[in-house]
């Protein structure tokens, strides 16, 4: 075996292609462990997404409410904000 070959330094593609085969592998390996069929798991998803739909609805309507909230808080900050000004004489 001459120096050469024995030093070689792998190029920045060989280094790419070794990292793409190996995560192709891992992709592989990932993909046999998901089960071929999905169906008993169905149930769970769709009681699951009722649950996150039902959250949501009471998010947007605590969002409603709060945005209520700060607005009559907003609208009383600036009505002593102009009694202070008022006062103050600016």
């Amino acid at each position: 075996m001459n120096q050469s070959s024995a030093l070689h330094k792998p190029t920045r593609l060989e280094q790419a292609r070794t990292r793409l085969d190996s995560a192709l592998a891992n992709l592989e390996q990932a993909a046999g462990r998901i089960p071929e069929s999905t169906s008993a798991a169905a149930p769970a998803d769709d009681s699951r997404a009722r649950e996150l739909e039902a959250e949501v609805t009471s998010l947007k309507q605590r969002n409603s409410s709060l945005n209520d909230t700060n607005e009559r808080v907003a609208g009383r900050l600036d009505e002593v904000i102009g009694r202070l000004k008022s006062a103050v004489g600016t």
